[in-house]
């Protein structure tokens, strides 16, 4: 056996249990990870626990503070806003460029699968919802035909996992979401570029207001402000 398979699918499976620990609110914002229980709970060196580490932090999952080693990651409002800001541009000229290109059957697939997302919304099942409105974009981006577009905005979105992750959990966020998707999807199909592109950037610009109205009305989380799937606050927000 390659020992550097080995040792990389080991480092793999520990970023990925440490994720779902992330996502599932029992690791919280600013809590630290202690390298010896993980070592411990999976019998091995430091050497891959260590590696799953860098992997959490290239997707913006966790943080490393000097003396203070590794933490679970915090959002900031400065930083949430600049992350939808990058969205607003990126994601709109994707949409825009896929819409350009008339790729026949993106539209088909689009429909099939927001036809899954409205059933799923019925039941109320987050978990499988995100999972389908995350592979309903990565429909449109893909289709953009720029491979560097394509990897910035994939790269962007995984540095925003716990951001994205939050907002999803929110009351109503299913609901607006399927709402928004029928427009965009009635915009890809007409071929017009400039109005799918405005769904999108609208409904990107709309979250960044949103964080304004939530921070101005929670003064003592001013500077940062601990947040997870499950405790978060924003309630109704219209986003995707």
């Amino acid at each position: 056996m390659d020992t550097r398979i080995s040792h990389q699918s080991l480092a793999d499976k520990i970023a990925a249990d440490l994720e779902q620990k992330i996502f599932a609110g029992k690791l919280k914002p600013g809590q630290r990870i202690i390298e010896d229980p993980i070592c411990q709970a999976f019998g091995v060196s430091r050497s891959p626990v260590r590696e799953a580490f860098q992997i959490l932090e290239n997707r913006g999952l966790v943080v490393r503070e000097p003396r203070k080693g590794i933490s679970v990651a915090k959002i900031e409002r400065q930083e949430a806003e600049n992350y939808y800001r990058i969205r607003y541009v990126l994601e709109g000229l994707a949409v825009w460029l896929a819409v350009r290109k008339q790729t026949p059957e993106l539209v088909e697939k689009l429909k099939k699968l927001h036809a899954k997302m409205i059933d799923t919304s019925v039941t109320g099942n987050h978990s499988t919802y995100r999972r389908l409105n995350e592979q309903f974009h990565a429909l449109i981006i893909n289709a953009c035909g720029s491979p560097q577009l394509i990897q910035m905005i994939h790269t962007l979105r995984r540095q925003m996992a716990l951001l994205r992750l939050a907002v999803a959990s929110s009351e109503g966020w299913m609901a607006s979401s399927t709402k928004i998707h029928e427009a965009l999807i009635a915009a890809i199909e007409a071929g017009d570029a400039e109005a799918a592109e405005q769904i999108r950037r609208n409904t990107v610009i709309r979250m960044i207001e949103r964080f304004s109205e939530i921070f101005k009305n929670q003064p003592k989380a001013k500077d940062k402000v601990q947040r997870h799937a499950t405790s978060i606050g924003f309630q109704a927000a219209p986003s995707d």
